[in-house]
């Protein structure tokens, strides 16, 4: 799917022009007057320069921060100061980079009310990163044991898990296979005798679904190695061969319906982590499709949803129609070198 830039920066204002709040009502929505929002303002920005300066990273433009931050981080991957001035950089509408001009009072207060929204919103998607990593680490262990199966009883459950497979595209050869029907009972039964695999179970069943398909329609008594199931799966993402894509749809589509069956019942988080670490089939979504539908994404994804359109403007508008077009190449790929080391820092955090 080709990218269009008009296109794009068309939904972005759409998004924008829906979102608009009349900024009393938003400074009533935060329980500030305008007097207490522009002092948060001041002490997001003084904190901000406070913890640069704390660090020795240089803030005297975009460029020169980022690389001593992305130095710091490197040595310090832990420091939840530097994992904060991350988010406050790769969040920035309009507060701190000095590039993008001067802004009204109100656009500073809207600028630091929706930015201070996305620090919370990444702070708490890399919090549950840390916690199904620990998890994750964990689970690896405990299969090194073998599961003690227990006869749970599972007509109910098996009889809907059945129906709702069936009806997903790549699982098409399953409707009416007996084999197919026992081994996903068998496998349902193995993941209830476990407290710990009960709480992943739609990351299990999707796993086993869709790396061992053939297998679980046509050999009886299958029994997959649920260990194999946490290990990564490489995909061709890249590559349409005719089979593949519709496939992959099709399996992300079975992931999101057993999520759904099962969000009130069962870890989410950590089979979120699973389903978007384990294998690339998330990035091929938000590669390849248009996102109308919350598929679980690793933190550089996240990031990059979130992060403003203008990331990473290095030089104000001035001094950019000032540039030559051999000069203005030059910056924009320099721009884009900026922005592609500042995503690949997120796995440091």
């Amino acid at each position: 799917m080709m990218y269009d830039v008009d296109y794009e920066i068309y939904k972005y204002i759409n998004k924008l022009a829906d979102q608009y709040v009349e900024f009393d009502e938003l400074l009533k929505q935060n329980y500030l007057t305008f007097d207490e929002a522009q002092q948060r303002v001041k002490q997001f920005k003084e904190q901000f320069y406070g913890l640069l300066a704390k660090y020795s990273i240089g803030s005297q433009n975009l460029v020169v921060t980022c690389y001593d931050l992305m130095e710091q981080i490197r040595c310090q991957p832990d420091n939840p100061d530097l994992q904060y001035l991350y988010f406050c950089i790769m969040t920035d509408v309009g507060l701190l980079n000095r590039a993008l001009g001067e802004r009204t009072e109100e656009q500073e207060i809207r600028n630091y009310l929706r930015q201070n929204e996305l620090i919370q919103e990444l702070t708490a998607f890399l919090k549950s990163q840390s916690e199904s990593i620990g998890k994750y680490e964990e689970l690896l262990e405990y299969l090194k044991k073998p599961i003690k199966i227990k006869n749970a009883e599972c007509e109910e459950e098996s009889d809907f898990l059945y129906h709702l497979t069936i009806q997903h595209t790549f699982l098409h050869d399953c409707i009416k296979n007996e084999v197919y029907k026992d081994n996903l009972k068998s496998l349902l039964i193995h993941i209830n005798s476990d407290e710990k695999l009960k709480p992943i179970k739609p990351y299990i069943i999707f796993a086993v679904l869709a790396r061992k398909t053939g297998m679980m329609q046509k050999r009886a008594h299958f029994m997959p190695n649920l260990k194999a199931i946490f290990q990564y799966q490489e995909y061709n993402i890249l590559k349409d061969n005719g089979k593949n894509f519709n496939q992959y749809q099709s399996e992300l589509e079975l992931y999101d319906h057993l999520r759904r069956a099962y969000i009130d019942d069962v870890d989410i988080d950590f089979c979120d982590f699973c389903f978007a670490n384990l294998s690339p089939l998330s990035e091929w979504y938000y590669m390849n499709c248009e996102p109308n539908e919350e598929i679980p994404m690793v933190i550089d994804r996240k990031i990059l949803t979130i992060m403003p359109k203008s990331f990473p403007v290095i030089l104000s508008y001035e001094e950019y129609e000032s540039l030559s077009e051999d000069e203005f190449n030059m910056y924009s790929e320099a721009g884009e070198k900026l922005k592609e080391k500042m995503l690949r820092m997120a796995i440091y955090l």
